[in-house]
C-alpha cells in the first residue's frame, strides 16, 4: 500500500485524484526552485545535455539485472562524469542497471511531479535544497533508514557534515543523500585588490564597503561588488547569507510564521540598498547568477558572492582571483547549495536504488564526483582522502567555501513553502533596491505574504 503526503491510498484513481492536486500546488510554489540550486551550487550551467547513460551488465548468474532509473540535471562535462560512474557502477555488479537520464534545469521539476502524480517516477532524483525541502515534506521520498535495514552497507546521518543533517534529516529520518555539498563565498580580483592597495578579503561588512569604494571607477566602469537583483529565487539565497551575518533568521522557531521582517533583516536589506544607492559600489541592473559572473570574469568587477561551482571557470578569466569566506557583521554566514539524491517512495526498484547510493557514497567513488564537479565534500572520510588532499593542494580556492561549511551555513527550512517564500522575499528585495518601498516597508509587506503561504 502506497502513503504519500499522509493519504491513504485505495485505488489508482483516488490517490491520482489527490495526488495530483497536491503536486499541482507543489509544482506551482517551487516552478523557481530549479534556479540557484545546481550544482547546487547556485550558479547556472551551460544548457547542453549529456547522453543518458544505458549501458548494462550481464547477469551472471542468468537473471536479468533489474533497472534503476536516474533523473539529474548536471550538464556539459560534468554530465559525462555521473555518467563515468553509472558506468563504473553497472560494471561492479550484475545485479541492477542504473540507466542516467538528463532532464534540463527548467523542466526537471515540472518533470518530476508529473511522473509522481502518474504513479511511476524514476527511482532516483537528483534535488536542490529547494524542491528537496518539498518533497520531504510532502512524503514524496522513501526512507533511507528504512532501505539500510536489510543492507550490507549502511547509509547514515552520522556519515554526513553536521550542517547538512537538519536539511536531509526529517524528524530524525534520513530522507536524502548528499553526494555533494555547497557554500557561498567571497570571489574578489587579487590583481584590481593589489592595484588597490588592498591588503586582504575584507572580513566584515564595513570593511567590505571600504574595500568596494576603492575598486570602484565610474568612468571606467568599474564596480567594487556585483549583487543579483533579478526577482528570483537566487536573489533571496544570496541575501539570506546577509541576513544570517546580521543575526537575523528567515522564519520563527516553529516554522510558523515570517522572521525575516525584524531589526536584524531590515539592517541586512538596507546594507545591500546602501551599496547601491548610497556608497554606489554595485550597479543597480538586473543580474542573476550567470551575468554576475560574466560581468566579473570581464575584470569590471572587483568582488562577488557565489558557490564553488565557478572556481574552475574563474582559472580562465585574465586575471587573478582569490576567494574568502563572507564578511560577517554579527555574525559569520552563508548559504547552503548541492546536490541530494532521493529514493522516490513510487519508485518500483528502491532496493537496487539503495544500492546505487551505498556504492556511490563510498569516499573511493564519491570523492571523483566531488573533484570532478567542483564541488565540497559532504562526508569528512571524503575530505581525509588522499585524492581530495591532492584537489585541494591544487585548487585552493576551495579552501573557504570548505571553512564555511563547516561552522558558517545557513540550511534551509524543511517547508515545502521554502521556494515560493525565498521567491516572494527576492521581490521585496528588489522593490527596496529599485527605492518602491523602504527595507521594513518591503519587508513587512513580504512576510504577510510568507504568513499565508505557511498556513495553507
Amino acid at each position: 500500500m502506497c502513503r504519500i503526503f499522509n493519504y491513504k491510498v485505495t485505488t489508482r484513481r483516488q490517490f491520482k485524484m489527490k495526488y495530483v492536486k497536491s503536486m499541482i500546488a507543489v509544482t506551482a510554489t517551487l516552478t523557481l526552485a530549479i534556479t540557484g540550486c545546481s550544482s547546487g551550487s547556485g550558479g547556472g550551467q551551460p544548457a547542453s545535455a549529456p547522453a543518458g547513460n544505458t549501458a548494462a551488465p550481464t547477469g551472471g548468474s542468468g537473471t536479468a539485472p533489474k533497472m534503476v532509473r536516474f533523473s539529474h540535471s548536471v550538464t556539459g562535462a560534468k554530465g559525462d562524469i555521473v555518467n563515468a560512474l553509472v558506468d563504473e557502477y553497472n560494471k561492479s555488479q550484475s545485479n541492477y542497471v542504473v540507466n542516467a537520464t538528463f532532464v534540463p534545469q527548467n523542466e526537471r521539476l515540472q518533470k518530476i511531479t508529473a511522473e509522481i502524480a502518474g504513479g511511476n517516477p524514476p527511482e532516483l532524483y537528483t534535488a536542490g535544497p529547494p524542491d528537496l525541502m518539498a518533497l520531504i515534506s510532502f512524503k514524496a521520498v522513501a526512507s533511507i533508514d528504512d532501505l539500510a535495514k536489510n543492507a550490507k552497507t549502511k547509509i547514515t546521518k552520522e556519515m554526513f557534515q553536521p550542517g547538512l543533517r537538519g536539511l536531509i534529516a526529517k524528524d530524525g529520518v534520513l530522507r536524502a543523500v548528499p553526494v555533494e555539498t555547497s557554500a557561498t563565498g567571497l570571489y574578489y580580483n587579487a590583481d584590481a585588490f593589489q592595484a588597490a592597495g588592498i591588503a586582504k578579503a575584507p572580513a566584515t561588512w564595513d570593511e567590505l564597503v571600504d574595500s568596494a569604494k576603492k575598486l570602484t571607477d565610474p568612468a571606467k566602469g568599474k564596480w567594487g561588488i556585483v549583487l543579483p537583483t533579478t526577482m528570483e529565487q537566487y536573489t533571496g539565497q544570496i541575501w539570506l547569507s546577509f541576513l544570517t551575518q546580521a543575526g537575523g533568521r528567515l522564519l520563527s522557531e516553529d516554522e510558523k510564521k515570517a522572521a525575516f521582517n525584524s531589526p536584524e533583516g531590515e539592517k541586512a536589506l538596507q546594507f545591500w540598498v546602501d551599496l547601491i544607492n548610497k556608497y554606489k559600489v554595485a550597479p543597480l541592473q538586473q543580474l542573476d547568477a550567470n551575468q554576475i559572473t560574466q560581468m566579473y570574469g570581464t575584470g569590471t568587477v572587483g568582488m562577488m558572492v557565489s558557490h564553488p561551482t565557478w572556481i574552475e571557470q574563474s582559472k580562465t578569466f585574465p586575471f587573478k582571483t582569490a576567494t574568502a569566506k563572507q564578511p560577517g557583521d554579527k555574525q559569520p554566514g552563508s548559504t547552503l547549495g548541492g546536490w541530494y539524491i532521493t529514493v522516490l517512495e513510487q519508485g518500483k526498484n528502491k532496493e537496487g536504488a539503495y544500492d546505487f547510493l551505498a556504492w556511490l557514497t563510498k569516499p573511493e567513488h564519491n570523492v571523483k564526483w566531488i573533484t570532478g564537479m567542483g564541488s565540497l565534500p559532504a562526508q569528512q572520510a571524503i575530505i581525509d582522502t588522499k585524492e581530495y588532499q591532492d584537489y585541494v593542494k591544487s585548487t585552493p580556492l576551495v579552501t573557504p567555501f570548505n571553512e564555511a561549511l563547516k561552522s558558517d551555513v545557513w540550511t534551509p527550512p524543511a517547508t515545502g513553502q521554502y521556494s515560493a517564500i525565498v521567491v516572494t522575499l527576492s521581490k521585496a528585495i528588489n522593490e527596496a533596491l529599485y527605492q518602491k518601498s523602504t527595507p521594513k516597508e518591503a519587508l513587512n509587506k513580504a512576510a504577510v505574504e510568507v504568513d499565508k503561504l505557511l498556513a495553507k
